[in-house]
């Protein structure tokens, strides 16, 4: 069962806080409106039921998104906040060219408003500020985008009752047609609010880059990690309210698979100590630099695949089984680097012998081993310890 934690809490509880408000103003905008003939509080009041259907589309993206990572959602739910916000922006379009469609056909005969709805828009431009601010303060908190895009909503809410007083003031100072310009002019933020904030998920959707002070961000962390050599491929996608990493390191070539797994997880975990919002960090692991500069930007080497380490070390035990001397291996070591092979083989002698009689035999082991299809390079050393396993 989904538990909610303190931040899902706040969010869930300024949403609330809204959603009741934008009830009680819609309502009234539109009763106020009506009665005071007021083609701009009318308009506004439309903008309040956009809101209203906004905060219940938040409810449930914030919901979604704080439920944990499943067999189906490996990476979480983030991304209903961001299909949330979507549809968010959608309906502010809509509701948009509603209203201007509304306000349009009243052009013709437009009347003086009453002094109610003076006071109607006035009292909407202060609830709507506070939600505002109340709401930003949350989503920043939270890092939750569809609460940073209601939050804005309540902003486009306020402007548009600003531009509602201004056009209903004009009509009552002797200029009827103040009052539906305004209505025109609401639409027209309405609008424009629902294409800033819809084109803001898309790029989400389509996995565009993170911010570029996500991407600074990243590479300050990487620049102080011991152990990285070189970094690149560095991508950053938003999942609603979180980052997902990916991105590779060049870490020294004869480094063994355990310690360059702990200079990766070193990365992995200082950037999620650096990066609250980063939620998972993929690390790939290079023992050479695999890009090349380009015109245009970096590109991926073309990467030849040469035999496996399993058909080599056939070939060199075969080798090796040719000269008696050579009693065993212990360990062979193929190191894949620049499309070349070198191959590292510990070899077992009679531990009676010279020293000048063994390195005769395994720089003749060595001319044998380079001549095996592949290997460009054979490093031998001597074990002259008999406990040792052989292989």
């Amino acid at each position: 069962m989904h538990t909610i934690d303190l931040t899902e809490k706040h969010a869930l509880s300024v949403t609330w806080l809204g959603l009741l408000a934008n009830l009680i103003l819609a309502v009234a905008k539109g009763f106020v409106g009506t009665i005071a003939h007021s083609s701009a509080l009318i308009a506004d009041a439309g903008h309040s039921v956009s809101d209203l259907l906004s905060d219940l589309i938040t409810l449930w993206a914030v919901r979604m998104a704080g439920i944990p990572k499943d067999e189906n959602h490996p990476y979480g739910h983030g991304k209903f906040e961001t299909v949330g916000t979507f549809i968010v922006a959608l309906m502010l379009v809509l509701t948009g060219i509603a209203v201007a469609w509304h306000v349009l056909n009243k052009m013709d005969a437009p009347e003086v408003p009453g002094e109610a709805a003076l006071w109607m828009a006035a009292i909407a431009i202060v609830v709507k500020e506070a939600l505002f601010h109340l709401t930003r303060m949350v989503s920043r908190r939270s890092g939750s985008r569809v609460l940073l895009a209601n939050a804005w909503h309540h902003r486009s809410d306020a402007i548009s009752s600003v531009a509602a007083l201004v056009g209903i003031a004009g009509a009552q100072w002797g200029v009827p047609l103040m009052d539906p310009i305004a209505g025109v002019l609401v639409a027209g933020l309405i609008v424009k609010t629902g294409i800033d904030i819809g084109y803001g998920s898309l790029r989400e959707l389509t996995d565009e880059t993170a911010e570029d002070e996500v991407i600074s961000e990243l590479n300050k962390i990487l620049t102080d990690v011991e152990g990285v050599d070189h970094y690149h491929e560095m991508r950053a996608r938003r999942m609603g309210p979180h980052l997902l990493v990916d991105l590779h390191i060049e870490v020294d070539s004869m480094m063994s698979i355990s310690a360059a797994h702990q200079v990766a997880e070193r990365v992995r975990l200082r950037i999620l100590e650096k990066l609250p919002a980063v939620n998972e960090v993929l690390v790939h692991v290079d023992a050479e630099d695999d890009f090349v500069e380009e015109e245009g930007g970096d590109a991926a080497k073309d990467i030849v695949l040469m035999r496996p380490q399993s058909e080599i070390e056939a070939d060199v035990k075969n080798v090796l089984n040719k000269i008696p001397e050579i009693l065993g291996t212990t360990h062979i070591y193929c190191h894949y680097l620049n499309q070349q092979l070198t191959v590292q083989v510990n070899i077992m002698l009679d531990a009676e012998m010279r020293i000048s009689d063994a390195q005769k035999i395994a720089s003749n082991a060595r001319i044998k081993i380079e001549q095996i299809k592949d290997i460009d390079d054979a490093d031998l050393h001597l074990e002259l310890d008999d406990s040792l396993h052989l292989v």
